[in-house]
């Protein structure tokens, strides 16, 4: 209803339910999905290019290993935005997931940002290293 009121003239598809399928995604403005619809329906929504994949309630996509998160960076897509309210909630590495989804190799492979930040913030209390790792994002981070 939002988008037919703001922007009445995008075509929107509303990418959910069992007739999904018969869908022409290719000539749309603005497809609206589910987290769950996008990693069993990733060979569809694979098939073109996207200029913006916006995600709302990003949450979802914290854990780098779920299948929603995995699918989603599977995609080609232009440019990314994550709205979350909460980008940090139990550890480091749901910041570097979020992270990878949006800008793929800013804070380095998984492995490697264990090794150069998680494990010196987190079990050691490196806070001269915490203070850098937070210069870092915070450029990309808006808050109200």
């Amino acid at each position: 209803h939002e988008a037919a009121r703001i922007a009445p003239g995008l075509k929107l598809v509303t990418w959910h339910g069992a007739d999904r399928a018969a869908q022409a995604m290719a000539d749309a403005d603005l497809v609206l999905t589910t987290y769950q619809l996008a990693w069993r329906d990733l060979r569809a929504l694979s098939a073109r290019p996207w200029h913006l994949l916006v995600l709302d309630e990003a949450q979802a996509v914290k854990n780098a290993q779920a299948r929603a998160a995995r699918a989603l960076r599977r995609l080609e897509v232009r440019h990314r935005l994550a709205l979350t309210g909460t980008p940090l909630e139990n550890h480091l590495g749901e910041l570097w997931s979020l992270f990878d989804l949006l800008m793929p190799g800013y804070l380095g492979d998984s492995r490697n940002f264990a090794r150069h930040w998680r494990k010196p913030i987190e079990v050691n209390r490196d806070g001269p290293r915490a203070r850098l790792l937070a210069a870092r994002v915070r450029p990309f981070i808006l808050r109200r």
